[in-house]
């Protein structure tokens, strides 16, 4: 079946829960939506990895702002690459940077990418000093931040219309009984403000450094798309809502002291 169990934020580089953190499998796929460890801790991130690996059909990994830290934004992703080509993985990891992987034996499109998020001038001062990013990853600025957004959702909104590109075409000539695909994106940041983090962070100053108002009443572009569901983490607020015509959805742990 085409089901999906998804976890977000186990921050396992608190107290090195690598080892002990289990994940009692209740599907075949699972979904780590970002920050599940730190990508410096290789062999422990990698042993953590390799006992999914074993238990779930594939495993898809998103990459958090936390995966980098320690690192810089460039080795951080040629670690991850590394990582998912280890042999002790057996091929079942599938890392989402950037990545579009269409499941097996189903309509399923999934777009996976950090994403990162729009950090406004007037934000500026109060994120960059509340922020461990730009202090934990080597040469990361609020400008780098904000690149890497604006790139990786011109990315998502071009993947977005080629698959309705490719589902316009299955509708108008009705090959063989093909079915049009869904898309469901894997994001570490958040791609609405509202709803995705706990009440009381509402109208924070730092709340553009965790989401991006994307899906809002004025871009119906969202909701014309064939985006079904679309799964977040880096709030640490677990919450499943509707919004633009898409299931948002997130099951984060957080900070857990051992």
């Amino acid at each position: 079946s085409q089901s999906f169990q998804v976890l977000s934020d186990l921050h396992l580089e608190v107290g090195q829960q690598y080892f002990s953190f289990s994940i009692p499998p209740s599907a075949p796929y699972l979904i780590l939506a970002g920050d599940i460890g730190c990508l410096v801790d290789y062999d422990s991130y990698l042993s953590f990895l390799a006992q999914q690996t074993a238990r779930f059909e594939t495993v898809f990994l998103v990459l958090g702002n936390h995966e980098f830290y320690e690192l810089s934004y460039l080795t951080g992703l040629a670690t991850a690459r590394k990582l998912a080509l280890e042999p002790v993985l057996r091929g079942k990891l599938v890392l989402l940077h950037q990545t579009r992987y269409d499941v097996p034996t189903s309509t399923i499109s999934i777009l996976g990418c950090t994403l990162w998020s729009r950090i406004p001038e007037s934000a500026r001062p109060r994120v960059q000093t509340a922020l461990n990013d730009f202090r934990k990853v080597e040469g990361w600025t609020i400008d780098s931040h904000n690149t890497a957004f604006e790139f990786e959702l011109g990315w998502l909104k071009a993947q977005v219309a080629d698959i309705q590109k490719e589902n316009e075409a299955i509708a108008k000539h009705h090959t063989g009984g093909q079915e049009q695909r869904k898309i469901l994106i894997v994001t570490h940041h958040a791609p609405t403000m509202e709803e995705t983090a706990h009440p009381h962070h509402a109208g924070s100053d730092l709340s553009s450094a965790f989401a991006t108002s994307l899906l809002t009443d004025e871009d119906r572009s969202w909701e014309q798309s064939d985006v079904k569901m679309w799964i977040f983490g880096h709030t640490h607020y677990t919450n499943t809502f509707k919004k633009s015509g898409i299931e948002v959805m997130s099951n984060q742990r957080g900070y857990v002291y051992p």
